[in-house]
């Protein structure tokens, strides 16, 4: 299925080589990288904007259903004290300052995110939207759950809430407007109209993405592997729930707890234990999302475009 006011599948392609060039040359280029460790994402959310305004095709951040005739400001406002609080509370002041001398594209994409998240909630209901959070909460919890239970880390609960929130306030407005925009909206179309192929598409863009990214260390196949089915899994989420906001929900509560624990003393010898089981459960829940996806729509449903 397709839209004649979106990308065609020659113009996904296009994207798609030029998000993991990019991938690759912005962290090998001095003048960018000064930018801070957000430059690439920021680079794939911007030319991705690019692409979808030379083209005209409609940016459809929010789902056309639960308009409000006029914005709810109060519900955006609400929203802003909410994140505030997140990116402050229980020492995270000093992650917040650190951030803003140090990443300048981080910055940037926060700001926007903050903007479009704030545009949307007081623009749209999100109620019918709920239980699609719920799900994606408890898709992106249960692998990192399993983790963390093997691996036992040794910390206070306390800083590890704390750090949790602020990563998941962060990343979920700094991902709308970089990854989401870019792989979910740019390569998958429409959620409506999103089949398994063009999820496929997105997915295999999504990991070499990853994957050339000199910052990521480890195996570069592993870190493909792994990437590729978290993306699927958001852009199956994406598909389903109808929109862009459930799908970075779901892509920092992703996160948040593997940036919370970094660097935290675990029970030694159980990495790859820990690795291999949410691998296979992020794999299963991939299988299970796609199959959802597929019984939405039909045969036409594994077109790419």
């Amino acid at each position: 299925m397709s839209s004649s006011r979106d990308l065609s599948l020659a113009s996904r392609i296009s994207l798609s080589v030029l998000l993991v060039t990019l991938a690759w040359a912005v962290p090998r280029t001095p003048a960018i990288r000064a930018g801070g460790g957000t430059a690439v994402p920021l680079s794939a959310g911007l030319a991705a904007l690019v692409t979808l305004l030379a083209l005209r095709v409609p940016l459809r951040l929010w789902p056309d259903a639960g308009r409000r005739a006029i914005p709810d400001v109060r519900k955006g406002a609400a929203l802003a004290a909410i994140v505030a609080a997140c990116l402050l509370a229980g020492g995270n002041a000093v992650r917040t300052r650190h951030l803003w001398h140090g990443d300048v594209a981080a910055v940037v994409a926060l700001l926007a995110g903050a903007a479009v998240w704030g545009a949307v909630v007081a623009a749209s209901t999100q109620r019918s939207a709920w239980r699609w959070y719920l799900v994606a909460a408890g898709v992106a919890l249960l692998p990192e759950a399993v983790h963390i239970g093997i691996l036992r880390p040794d910390v206070a609960a306390g800083p590890v809430v704390a750090a949790s929130l602020y990563f998941l306030a962060a990343d979920a407005l700094v991902l709308l407007v970089t990854e989401e925009l870019a792989f979910r909206r740019a390569l998958c179309g429409p959620p409506e109209s999103a089949g398994l192929g063009a999820l496929a598409l997105m997915a295999v863009a999504f990991g070499l993405w990853h994957a050339v990214q000199p910052g990521y260390t480890g195996s570069p196949v592993w870190i493909f592997v792994g990437t590729s089915l978290g993306g699927f899994v958001t852009g199956c989420l994406y598909a389903l729930s109808g929109s862009l906001l459930v799908a970075a929900a779901y892509h920092a509560l992703h996160n948040a707890p593997l940036k919370a624990l970094s660097g935290a003393p675990v029970v030694p010898g159980l990495a790859g234990l820990a690795g291999a089981a949410t691998l296979a459960l992020t794999a299963a829940l991939a299988l299970g999302l796609g199959w959802l996806v597929y019984r939405r729509g039909g045969a036409a449903g594994t077109r790419l475009s």
